[in-house]
């Protein structure tokens, strides 16, 4: 049976029930990096603070004898709910395989809306799901991972729309909402502002409407960030979480500041030359939790550069092209991570671009890199959930 023939929801339940089956058998237990769910736990409980400091959880800040989350909080919002009706026990790692089982779902969606054929949207998106980054994050589902995960699930809902009505106050509430778990998702906007140009061009009564409703969107989240870190540390700036952060008092940590230009050079090694580990005795091959370059890990990302320009396209990179810069001006490179991690943040334009630059009718070369893809990605699954074996 041809997979246009089917049923659009019968579609999503598949790829949503593959997805979950198989990210739940490769995960390997459940994270103690439980930040989210604790932090859900603390809002059930009218605190925006934890009551316990477990020493695992190397990442709590410790201001005024409270114990705070680093992390931003819409991993928690989500879970919210599941904590306060089954209580703590929730498992942040099931919560991180069922959200990120719907991302590859949107993904279908969206990418059918821009008139991508059924095949080219079902192997994209399988390269997504399991030939990307994507799979280790949701399967592991730890606070830096689900963060992730949920980013893209808000970030991917905003294109969508994007393609779908176009409803302006959506999209920014979607777009706020991955910024209120990856701060860098802020930096995407150029992708909707350019794709969207005409919503805002030419300047006039009707069009600056239009950026409000955008803007009060995004701007909404931006006001809970500065309300959420103000009735916490007093401060309005995005980064007092981290300049309260322990290991901010180890000068050699942060000696450039926490953005400088002078960090480019790593992110650009870890997303571009960084390999994993060889040796001459088994298991021969192994995986680097430093990073690994996007193109070792993803093959398949070779297809984007061959997406023909269009508005599209340029929208595209603008997203990729913004966001990875100020991402390469952060301290560090996302240490821990099977490839760069960092580079979901951006991913969904990259996919847009990827089933773009294979076109209509997937070659059969198309079929065989993404396949490739997804076994590199299966190899890192196992050797570092399962067998625990990785280096750094």
């Amino acid at each position: 049976m041809k997979i246009n023939k089917l049923h659009p929801y019968l579609i999503y339940f598949l790829i949503f029930a593959l997805t979950f089956i198989i990210y739940f058998f490769s995960a390997s237990k459940n994270t103690p990096y439980d930040y989210f769910v604790k932090l859900a736990d603390a809002f059930v409980n009218h605190r925006l603070y934890l009551l316990e400091n477990p020493p695992w959880l190397s990442e709590l800040i410790t201001f005024k004898d409270k114990y705070y989350v680093v992390f931003p909080p819409m991993p928690a919002v989500l879970l919210f709910p599941l904590v306060a009706l089954f209580g703590a026990g929730v498992s942040q790692t099931i919560f991180s395989i069922f959200l990120g089982s719907l991302n590859p779902v949107i993904l279908y969606s969206l990418l059918k809306k821009i008139n991508i054929s059924s095949k080219t949207a079902i192997v994209t998106t399988f390269f997504f799901a399991f030939g990307s980054g994507q799979w280790f994050l949701a399967s592991v589902g730890s606070a830096w991972y689900l963060a992730h995960i949920v980013a893209l699930f808000f970030l991917l809902l905003a294109i969508r729309e994007t393609f779908g009505k176009q409803r302006l106050l959506l999209i920014g509430l979607f777009l706020g909402a991955s910024f209120w778990s990856r701060s860098t998702e802020i930096f995407t906007l150029p992708f909707f502002l350019f794709y969207l140009k005409d919503k805002f061009l030419p300047v006039n009564k009707k069009s600056i409407y239009k950026l409000i409703a955008l803007g009060i969107g995004i701007g909404s989240f931006i006001f809970l960030d500065i309300l959420y870190n103000f009735m916490r540390f007093a401060s309005l700036s995005p980064l007092s979480p981290y300049e309260l952060l322990p290991n901010v008092h180890k000068p050699s940590a942060i000696k450039d500041g926490y953005l400088s230009f002078k960090h480019i050079p790593i992110h650009i090694d870890a997303m571009f030359s960084r390999l994993p580990y060889f040796q001459s005795s088994w298991p021969y091959v192994i995986p680097s939790l430093y990073s690994m370059a996007i193109w070792f890990v993803s093959p398949a990302v070779i297809f984007a550069l061959g997406a023909k320009k269009s508005t599209l396209m340029v929208s595209c990179w603008l997203a990729i092209i913004s966001t990875f810069f100020v991402l390469s001006l952060w301290v560090a490179t996302g240490f821990t991570e099977f490839g760069y991690r960092f580079a979901q943040d951006f991913m969904p334009f990259v996919l847009i671009l990827i089933a773009l630059g294979i076109g209509q009718k997937p070659k059969m070369i198309a079929y065989l890199i993404v396949v490739l893809s997804i076994i590199i990605n299966l190899w890192g699954i196992i050797m570092i959930n399962f067998l625990n074996i990785w280096s750094m």
